[in-house]
């Protein structure tokens, strides 16, 4: 193996990420809300912590660089697959967890300090892959462990900020994209998941999408003309799992004159913030009541990465080199009002194409033509079922390594609980 250093960069990085992932369990007020399941379908948090080290130990110690496991046990007990559900509940405590954790990281510092690349089964795995592959997946468990949080009372957390008020930047607006043929998906630098892959070409008839997402108010417009009433309106799907569901508004909001539970507090609902807590579902529904429609997801890079000057697709929003998260880090606990960072921006002119909420897309989620799962099927292949839906950009909490526009998200249509919101498209007149 060759002696290229990745040090400092991937040691500070790595632990950065580490701390940040332990400061998000320092807001639960009990170890009971660590160790009990959150909501139907969900592991209790402190499995997702110990399962961010076993998959570090995997991919890192054992494919890559061929050491033994730290603890066999984990192995099993924290991996998705080989453990159901229903037995997740039996938990180490969180010392024991945080020495695993601990024990695990520094052993990887010493694989990246000391490696540049390697082969395993076959494939070549260069570090600077595994070094993303196991950076993004914890980068994504914070935050589905930020939304679980979301989610919990309010006396399960600690006190933190409420998010900002203010108005929206601008007025509510469209932009039209002319047709146009482009290129999707990664662009073959840097690190990339399976599903983004491999690029090709699409041909997009013009379309119109609006400058901003949904806000409250615009939602709350919904309802009170009926929304939830309207059959006209929702899919066969989406009718009868509302009226199982009783859904009658979006997940956090109390009426009937609507307040909001945000990450720390209950308060008067902002009119100008995006709304969330709906599932695909209730933002096809709210787009039909708008004469409009979700956008594609291939309409959605389009028009969140497309650059007229250069005639292209940009890797981000703002262009084609990475930014740090120091410079575009996250504002507040909690979204803002629509359009207000500048910096988020498309070249098209689109407002929060990242760093508000994940938006809901038309697509199902799909491998691209040609796709090939890598390194391991069940990342994106196995919930090619029909019932995930992709959304596209990325929410208050994502961090920008997952701000690229190829990046895919993905949820079942019902799902509500995660930073999403909506923002509607139509066919050119």
């Amino acid at each position: 193996m060759s002696t290229q250093s990745l040090a400092p960069a991937t040691r500070a990085s790595l632990r950065s990420i580490r701390s940040q992932t332990l400061q998000l369990f320092d807001l639960a007020t009990s170890d009971d809300v660590l160790r009990n399941a959150p909501m139907a379908g969900f592991r209790p948090l402190l499995w997702h912590l110990a399962h961010i080290g076993v998959y570090q130990n995997y991919w890192v110690l054992q494919r890559f660089a061929g050491q033994s496991s730290i603890n066999v046990a984990y192995d099993v007990h924290f991996d998705p697959i080989k453990t159901p559900r229903e037995e997740a509940p039996v938990l180490p405590s969180r010392t024991e967890i945080e020495e695993y954790l601990s024990e695990t990281l520094e052993r990887a510092e010493r694989v990246f300090d000391t490696t540049s690349s390697g082969t395993v089964g076959g494939d070549q795995l260069s570090v600077e892959y595994v070094r993303g592959l196991v950076v993004e997946h914890e980068l994504q468990h914070q935050e589905t462990i930020a939304f679980v949080l979301q989610s919990l009372p309010l006396s399960a957390k600690r006190r933190g900020p409420a998010p900002p008020g203010g108005l929206r930047a601008q007025p509510p607006s469209e932009i039209a994209v002319p047709a146009v043929r482009v290129s999707i998906g990664a662009d073959g630098n840097g690190f990339v998941y399976d599903n983004e892959s491999p690029r090709h070409e699409a041909d997009l008839a013009a379309f119109v999408i609006d400058r901003d997402l949904t806000t409250n108010a615009e939602y709350a417009d919904f309802i009170e003309h009926g929304g939830y009433d309207t059959r006209e309106w929702w899919t066969d799907a989406g009718w009868e799992w509302k009226e199982r569901e009783g859904i009658r508004a979006p997940l956090y909001w109390t009426g009937p004159s609507w307040c909001e539970r945000s990450f720390f507090a209950e308060e008067n609902l902002r009119p100008d913030a995006p709304v969330t807590g709906v599932s695909w579902f209730e933002a096809d529904a709210y787009a039909r009541f708008r004469g409009k429609r979700l956008p594609t997801e291939l309409e959605w890079e389009a028009a969140a990465g497309w650059d007229p000057a250069a005639g292209r697709v940009r890797r981000y929003t703002w262009g084609d080199e990475f930014v740090a998260p120091g410079t575009l880090k996250r504002a507040a606990w909690g979204t803002l009002p629509v359009g207000t960072r500048a910096e988020h921006r498309s070249a098209l002119g689109l407002n929060d194409t990242y760093g508000n909420l994940w938006q809901w897309t038309s697509s199902e989620f799909r491998g691209y033509p040609g796709f090939v799962a890598y390194p391991y099927p069940e990342y994106s292949e196995v919930w090619f079922d029909g019932d995930h839906y992709v959304a596209r950009g990325g929410s208050w909490f994502t961090d920008t390594s997952l701000a690229r526009v190829s990046f895919r998200n993905f949820y079942r249509r019902h799902f509500r609980p995660a930073f999403l919101g909506i923002r509607c498209a139509r066919n050119a007149r």
